[in-house]
């Protein structure tokens, strides 16, 4: 499937949600904003995940999954650290010696960091 393929699922599914939100929260949904404002895509996508419209939660399931596009959705999860752990490794070692996951902001920030750094 296309990125554009994939925009216009991502899309479809928000549109799908405008009215369970407003149904039952009396929330305007604006994708426009959703789809360029983080916090607000995380209040609405929070909102929507305590939903008692099974519908709902599976829309906004879907989305949350794909916000950051798909090469993040459909990477699969590392394995446990446990399970990365070599036989000569202890499990008690010092936590620091792991790298730690980059948060949602870091993940950002490297990518607007690649599309300004090629502006003139």
């Amino acid at each position: 499937m296309g990125a554009e393929e994939q925009d216009g699922q991502l899309m479809n599914y928000l549109v799908r949600m405008v009215v369970p939100l407003r149904r039952e929260f009396g929330r305007n949904l604006n994708v426009g904003q959703f789809l360029h404002d983080l916090s607000y895509a995380r209040e609405v996508l929070d909102e929507a995940k305590k939903s008692q419209d099974p519908r709902l939660l599976e829309y906004a399931q879907y989305v949350e999954k794909r916000l950051h596009g798909p090469r993040i959705a459909d990477t699969p999860a590392p394995p446990p650290a446990r399970d990365r752990a070599g036989p000569d490794t202890k499990l008690d070692a010092p936590a620091a010696a792991a790298p730690a996951s980059p948060t949602e902001e870091e993940l950002r920030a490297r990518v607007l960091k690649k599309y300004t750094g090629g502006l003139r």
